[in-house]
């Protein structure tokens, strides 16, 4: 990845650097929540990530409409914080969906679930998205 300094020319091999790096940090798990997996990787000015989680709590369960109690699932690393409150879907299992929210802080809440739908201990919730990083 280029590093730019003052005075350095802008060239088509500098703007096209996308040599992926990976980031430093983890995600820390919020109360009933283990990281399965985690990876993140800058390149070109963004920054890509994927967060696998396993849900261990009493069983969450959507309303008719879809609603559920915001749910703290993780924190992400100081990377990852968005300038603003940004909202990604997630999958819960292989059988539902939802919106997950991550807020300036870089805490990350489940908002929503597939209607009626449920997320069970041992649950699964994987999420990724894509962050601008200048």
């Amino acid at each position: 990845m280029t590093q730019w300094l003052a005075g350095m020319k802008i060239t088509a091999a500098r703007l096209n650097d996308f040599t992926p790096v990976a980031v430093t940090g983890t995600v820390t798990a919020a109360t009933n929540f283990s990281v399965t997996s985690f990876v993140a990787y800058d390149a070109g000015g963004q920054t890509w990530f994927a967060v696998q989680l396993t849900y261990s709590g009493s069983t969450i369960t959507a309303s008719s409409s879809g609603d559920i109690t915001d749910t703290q699932c993780c924190t992400l690393p100081s990377a990852l914080i968005p300038p603003a409150a940004t909202w990604l879907p997630y999958k819960a299992g292989n059988t539902a969906d939802g919106i997950v929210q991550i807020d300036t802080g870089g805490v990350c809440k489940l908002q929503t679930l597939s209607p009626t739908a449920t997320i069970t201990a041992s649950s699964s919730i994987n999420f990724s998205g894509v962050i601008a990083t200048g």
